[in-house]
């Protein structure tokens, strides 16, 4: 009851005949099981060592480029923190030029007119002024 029943769909199989070896077969050498294995660990060596070599070529084009762009990079670097610092300096003029309590001082600068509201100082030389006096006297005396 447990055995195995053929299918009532299929056809029953012919038996199998049994084969039979050509001489041409048996007169040549049987391969080594472990060919089969080597060739295939050659092709993957082989393989590896071409992708190696492709990698190694990248890497030796790469390098130099790598260099220059990093010197590239530093060059800019350097530009642009001597950019900054004259921005940093105009935006102070700026900010000084648009500054509603320096506006007097800034046009003051700029324009050879004074406020009429200041007084001028002169400066005089001590020994000049007693010079000035006594050329006043003298020529008073005349």
């Amino acid at each position: 009851m447990n055995a195995l029943q053929p299918h009532p769909y299929s056809s029953p199989k012919p038996p199998r005949k049994p084969r039979v070896r050509s001489q041409s077969r048996q007169s040549r050498p049987r391969q080594s099981p472990h060919r089969a294995a080597a060739i295939e660990a050659a092709v993957k060596v082989g393989i590896n060592f071409l992708f190696a070599a492709a990698a190694l070529s990248a890497l030796v084009k790469l390098i130099p480029s790598n260099l220059q762009q990093q010197e590239d990079l530093r060059r800019l670097q350097v530009e642009v923190d001597e950019a900054s610092s004259q921005v940093a300096s105009l935006q102070a003029d700026f900010d000084r030029h648009f500054d509603p309590q320096q506006t007097m001082d800034v046009m003051q600068e700029q324009n050879i007119r004074f406020n009429p509201r200041q007084r001028q100082v002169v400066w005089l030389n001590p020994d000049l002024e007693k010079d000035l006096e006594a050329g006043s006297t003298l020529e008073g005396q005349e």
